[in-house]
């Protein structure tokens, strides 16, 4: 059992602490819809002051996403996923130091391909395995969203992903932020280091776990609001919130895990975004970026290949034999001065 100068050592300042999980009812900013299901909290998220990575989520993905590639079987316990969270917010600062990328990033916002080419951690990208496409909004005006016609959907690229049985885990941007996607057989997991994401208020990093009993219902008006214009999240246990009304079952099972990201995370910004079409105001964002949804699928590198063998090359072993010494004769003959001759001596 580990002492706990052996706890400080693997884990940073924190206690061996495990968390556990909870099932909490989550309702969505717009108050039209409800999830029920796990979640894993951590102590801190990236903007506590023990992380100190207020714009670190790229560094914090690829820190996490390292992490499942190394344990596909296992999940972190609290500890583990607060020093995570310690360790790529440490990542972004020092990148944040280096003078090339804070040209590049004034914001310190990095992209993923940089946080990838400072090889934080042995992880790539497999473009042949990844998606990017957007959402496509249900109410579409004539020539408004032309270029999403040849475009990939966010349904299409979902259908790809659930279409796999293996362990994956995937890299997720939307927003401008980012999060990790974990995709087991029986479950999906988002994992995400900003609390707010989660619910107004939250401060704690999350993992939300998408299985057979999580469910999405459809909120009665006289639950939600007639405009869904409170722009809020709620995150209880749930036996605080009572069906005095009925709900509509939506959908159940992991794939609520689709529902969720096309209903809590991407429902508000689109709608912000139609209505922003529909008064004519202009976004300094391009139309397709506020429609974007990536997947990067994530594995770790492969070690470096040996250096090729050179056949003229010999090998010098590492501890050579001393050197033979060689034998001085006890009689020292000089050489005669220069001038004189050498008489040989009758023997």
């Amino acid at each position: 059992m580990l002492d706990q100068d052996s706890r400080v050592n693997e884990f940073g300042d924190d206690y061996f602490a495990v968390g556990k999980w909870e099932e909490r009812d989550i309702i969505s900013r717009d108050s039209y819809m409800k999830l029920t299901t796990q979640v894993f909290f951590a102590s801190i998220d990236q903007r506590h002051e023990r992380a100190a990575g207020e714009s670190a989520c790229t560094a914090l993905v690829a820190v996490i996403a390292d992490w499942f590639q190394n344990n596909l079987d296992e999940m972190p316990i609290k500890c583990q996923l607060d020093s995570l969270i310690r360790e790529g917010s440490l990542e972004w600062r020092n990148l944040c130091e280096n003078e090339t990328y804070r040209i590049r990033f004034p914001d310190k916002h990095f992209d993923l391909d940089t946080v990838l080419e400072a090889n934080l951690r042995p992880l790539s990208v497999v473009p042949g395995k990844s998606f990017i496409g957007f959402f496509h909004p249900e109410e579409i005006e004539e020539g408004s969203f032309d270029f999403l016609q040849s475009s990939m959907s966010f349904d299409s690229m979902w259908d790809e992903i659930s279409r796999e049985s293996e362990p994956r885990v995937y890299i997720v941007s939307w927003n401008d932020h980012f999060f990790v996607l974990k995709v087991d057989s029986e479950a999906y997991y988002i994992i995400d280091t900003l609390g707010e994401r989660l619910f107004e208020g939250c401060n704690q990093a999350y993992i939300l776990k998408f299985d057979r009993n999580s469910t999405i219902y459809e909120l009665p008006l006289s639950d939600s609001g007639s405009d869904g214009s409170t722009g809020k999240s709620t995150a209880e246990p749930v036996e605080s919130i009572q069906n005095s009304y009925e709900n509509v079952l939506i959908c159940e099972g992991k794939e609520s895990c689709k529902m969720y990201i096309k209903s809590f995370l991407a429902a508000i910004p689109i709608r912000e975004l139609l209505a922003d079409m529909k008064r004519g105001s202009c976004s300094s964002r391009p139309l397709h970026h506020r429609l974007q949804i990536e997947f990067h699928y994530t594995q770790l590198q492969p070690p470096p290949p040996p250096a090729a063998a050179n056949p003229d090359h010999v090998p010098v072993p590492d501890h050579a034999p001393a050197p033979t010494p060689v034998p001085v004769p006890d009689t020292i003959i000089s050489a005669p001065p220069v001038g004189e001759s050498v008489i040989p001596v009758a023997a």
